[in-house]
């Protein structure tokens, strides 16, 4: 587990000190809420995050997890993008246990097109379609997730970003079926300390399952900064509703290819 930290560190410090880099508002993007925001036609934006989380699932043995998530979207359009995303669970670890979980959780691809350009009265607009066939350790579900997401520019120091979705979710589980309706609303409101430089983000994170009547909701404060043209990026998050993680920390870096 230290190496591993260990190399996300080095690669970290290795894109921190690349100058090949073309800068765009893109990498500014929230850790957990999409924007509506494309990367130009021929360029690539990548992100690596890496979360600890904590839980104490129905008052239970505590549960602590480590987690490395990898994302790159790639403009093919003007306004259109295709999105490749992986999630590997480095340890999974119950407290006074020896056993531990590894693997990867969830490999997804999808598409974005922006179809609004902000002006005055109007956001940035953008749909996004995303499609996970082999989620959980397991392979046992898969998801599909459609999203609308609205970007607006309030002045030049306050913007905020919003996202409503639904995710279906199938999960296969010793030769029976169960399928789930979710509904999805993330808002990320972005106070520019600096402006294009350093960012104050509070996230309001939520899933509402409605067919086992479960909401997960979290807050968390955020912040952002961009130096050398490459943003690094840090949350705490809280949970705020039973079924949601007791307590994660997120350290993310991104960058414009």
């Amino acid at each position: 587990m230290k190496r591993m930290i260990f190399s996300i560190l080095v690669f970290c410090g290795m894109v921190l000190l690349a100058n090949d880099f073309i800068y765009a508002a893109h990498i500014l993007e929230p850790l957990g809420t999409e924007i509506a925001a494309t990367p130009p036609r021929g360029r690539m934006f990548g992100e690596v995050v890496y979360a600890y989380i904590k839980d104490d699932p129905d008052d239970s043995e505590e549960i602590t997890s480590h987690v490395l998530e990898f994302e790159f979207e790639i403009g093919v359009g003007e306004r259109t993008q295709i999105n490749l995303e992986a999630g590997v669970l480095l340890e999974e670890k119950e407290a006074n246990s020896d056993e531990t979980e590894s693997g990867i959780e969830e490999i997804a691809f999808g598409v974005k097109h922006r179809f609004w350009d902000e002006t005055d009265t109007k956001p940035d607009a953008a749909f996004l379609v995303e499609f996970a066939p082999g989620a959980g350790l397991n392979r046992e579900e898969s998801e599909l997730k459609g999203s609308l997401l609205l970007t607006k520019n309030f002045t030049n120091k306050f913007l905020t970003h919003f996202e409503l979705g639904y995710l279906y979710v199938t999960e296969n589980e010793e030769g029976e079926t169960t399928n789930t309706n979710n509904v999805i609303y993330n808002i990320a409101p972005i106070f520019r300390i600096i402006p294009d430089k350093f960012l104050l983000v509070a996230e309001l994170n939520g899933l509402y399952d409605f067919d086992n009547d479960i909401s997960y909701v979290s807050i968390s404060p955020e912040i952002i900064y961009v130096f050398t043209k490459t943003a690094m990026k840090f949350r705490a998050i809280f949970g705020l509703s039973d079924k949601a993680d007791d307590f994660a920390i997120e350290i993310g870096i991104s960058r414009l290819f």
